[in-house]
């Protein structure tokens, strides 16, 4: 199992310190738009890291610049509910 798909299982068990591991180095450094977003979710719940919106609305618009359509939706469900705009 690579790197994205064994973080992304453990962020589905709610290894979340694990998930964390696994999908930084790809979100931040080989820019993986699918680690990226489960880094925005991360931080967006809180899970496993003091929760921060603004850093998982970062995460998502590097996902979504990248073209992943659940960040596009995650964050225009903040700039609606909020009335911000990107």
């Amino acid at each position: 199992m690579d790197e994205l798909y064994e973080g992304i299982a453990a962020y589905d068990a709610g290894d979340f310190t694990k998930a964390y591991e696994l999908l930084y180095p790809l979100a931040a450094y080989k820019r993986d738009s699918e680690a990226q977003f489960h880094m925005g979710m991360i931080y967006f719940y809180g899970e496993g890291v003091e929760k921060d919106i603004d850093k998982a609305m970062e995460w998502w618009k590097k996902a979504m610049k990248s073209g992943h359509v659940d960040a596009a939706y995650r964050l225009s469900e903040i700039a609606t509910s909020t009335k911000t705009t990107f």
